[in-house]
């Protein structure tokens, strides 16, 4: 396993312009879910389907490009909250840069994984803001916060993370970043077995070696003996 960080790729025009509309599409859908976040439809249970496009995005882009774009989910979650400008901006680029650096490392690109990462994000981001806001000011009645807006959005952006993953997921298999991760894999996966052959290799004629000098040692023995 490689552990990396941006790695430098080299890019043909062609995917110039994949990685341009891929951009371009994750752009338009962040516009849109903003706007369905402020046009108040869903009352209490409010979704904040920005979370889990953040995170969508994280898992598939590299760790630089997910925290810029998590810096920019984090403005629109700003003003669509009413808070402090640059506060969520703050919570869910970190949680895009571990995103995409355990996607790219350590863990799969999949459903269970994206929930995973969609609920930290959004429990973590949630208890920043309940924290500042309301428990530092010790406002009254507070515990009202949590059980008739927080938590009812919390469940509905874990309810509705599905249309993110499988909106990400259709964007950038669209625009052929899917086809060059499973190109890169087979690359490292190719490597990976090459390297451990070799290794096998070194250790049988280790192995060869010692055999060799136990059997000369063993010969000149017996001829000793004789």
């Amino acid at each position: 396993m490689r552990y990396k960080i941006n790695p430098n790729v080299a890019y043909t025009r062609k995917m110039k312009i994949k990685v341009f509309f891929r951009w371009f599409f994750y752009s338009l859908s962040l516009v849109l879910l903003y706007s369905i976040m402020s046009c108040g439809a869903f009352g209490l249970w409010q979704p904040y389907l920005i979370f889990a496009l953040a995170i969508g995005v994280s898992m598939r882009e590299t760790e630089f490009s997910s925290s810029i774009f998590g810096i920019f989910c984090g403005f629109m979650l700003d003003i669509s909250m009413d808070t402090l400008f640059g506060f969520f901006a703050v919570c869910i680029m970190p949680c895009c840069f571990i995103a995409s650096l355990l996607s790219h490392n350590l863990i799969k690109v999949n459903f269970l994984n994206h929930l995973i990462f969609t609920g930290v994000t959004t429990l973590f981001s949630f208890s920043l803001y309940y924290l500042f806001n309301y428990v530092i000011w010790n406002t009254e009645r507070r515990g009202i916060i949590i059980t008739s807006i927080l938590l009812p959005s919390f469940i509905a952006t874990l309810l509705t993370a599905p249309l993110m993953f499988f909106l990400t997921r259709f964007i950038a298999s669209k625009f052929g970043l899917e086809e060059n991760e499973q190109l890169d894999e087979a690359v490292e996966e190719a490597v990976d077995k090459a390297e451990e052959k070799r290794r096998s290799k070194k250790i049988l004629n280790i192995k060869n070696n010692k055999y060799i000098k136990e059997l000369d040692k063993e010969t000149k023995r017996n001829k000793n003996d004789n």
